[in-house]
């Protein structure tokens, strides 16, 4: 199957939701402020499989190769101004942004650092204040921007401690304490989809889903809002620099679906990050190195023609390009949108 259809969602959290980014032996602990795409896209393939959406047949595909595809799902900051409430996409900071400690004033000159990028020259990033001097770096956090300045978003978040409860004597079991931080319920999120037309026609306007861990205890519940279909009018398969939604796979060279990415120069940093759980496979992913989202890349399409390339950067700027790790598949990586659409996102108001 082939994703052909995108589609933009909202998630909203109905109870907390535990998505971390460190287990230790006594809890959950650091919870993201954004939901992996891998995570949102196996709570979609779950809910899908439940409610008889989905064939088992069709599950066996995704893991053989993956065609329903998720970006991951950034919060939406809420402003209350004037007894009205606006709502504006969060987008992860690239590296190039920064904010005085002092003033509070933003620097974020994407279409400087983009020149830099693609010629041979050394990049100069706008690291301090004429005013105050060094600036603090916003990197990977979500902002959004409000009257010309960047600001930075980071949801709710929750603390709960439990501890196990011994079911004959009815009283807790020493040593058993378990704490666990989650995202608290109510937070909303914005996500990119890309589905195959045979699914994306079945999935209601409203779907729930659980996000993340816990959900036997009820944690993670979600529900899964379709806010519009988007088509590849506009698209500039031209663009040679890009600004990553997700985490990058440090490869020169991305295939999918006939298609190719070529990547250059890279301005962003590298992490470990676990590569999720294969549910088909029943084990965990192995430990990657990817880039963090909001890195600013230089990379070019390539594809047979005109239009198929259009076609190709849509799907790219949605669902990104999967990548196969030895027996499984890493999803929700490489999603690139050009720097003209990162700076149109960045400012704009959902309706």
């Amino acid at each position: 199957m082939i994703p052909s259809q995108l589609l933009e969602a909202e998630i909203e959290l109905l109870s907390p939701a535990i998505v971390v980014s460190r287990v230790t032996r006594s809890g959950y602990v650091r919870p993201l402020d954004c939901i992996p795409g891998s995570t949102l896209r196996g709570a979609l393939i779950t809910a899908l499989y439940r409610l008889g959406y989905i064939e088992e047949r069709q599950l066996r595909q995704e893991t053989e190769e993956p065609s329903i595809l998720a970006s991951p799902a950034y919060p939406i900051a809420q402003l209350s101004e004037a007894g009205r409430v606006t709502l504006r996409r969060t987008l992860p900071a690239t590296p190039a942004t920064f904010k005085c400690k002092v003033c509070g004033s933003s620097f974020l000159n994407l279409r400087e650092i983009s020149v830099q990028l693609t010629s041979s020259s050394s990049i100069r990033l706008p690291v301090e204040c004429p005013e105050h001097g060094p600036a603090k770096p916003l990197y990977s956090l979500p902002v959004y921007v409000h009257d010309g300045d960047v600001r930075v978003f980071r949801p709710r978040m929750i603390h709960a401690t439990s501890v196990a409860i011994n079911k004959p004597l009815g009283t807790a079991m020493r040593g058993m304490l378990f704490s666990y931080e989650a995202i608290a319920e109510g937070t909303r999120f914005w996500a990119r989809l890309a589905l195959p037309d045979s699914i994306a026609g079945k999935i209601p306007e409203k779907l729930e889903v659980a996000v993340g861990r816990g959900s036997s205890r009820g944690s993670g519940r979600s529900v899964v809002r379709i806010r519009s279909k988007v088509g590849t009018e506009g698209r500039n398969p031209a663009s040679t620099v890009f600004v990553v939604l997700s985490p990058l796979t440090p490869l020169s060279e991305l295939t999918y679906r006939g298609c190719r990415v070529r990547v250059g120069r890279v301005l962003g940093r590298v992490s470990r990050v676990l590569g999720g759980w294969d549910m088909a496979l029943g084990k965990r992913r192995p430990v990657v190195e990817l880039v963090r989202p909001g890195a600013i890349v230089e990379a070019r399409i390539d594809c047979s023609n005109l239009e198929e390339a259009k076609t190709f950067a849509a799907l790219v700027s949605h669902g990104g390009i999967p990548v196969k790790l030895f027996d499984t598949w890493l999803t929700g990586v490489n999603v690139l949108i050009s720097v003209e659409e990162y700076e149109r996102l960045l400012g704009e108001t959902i309706g």
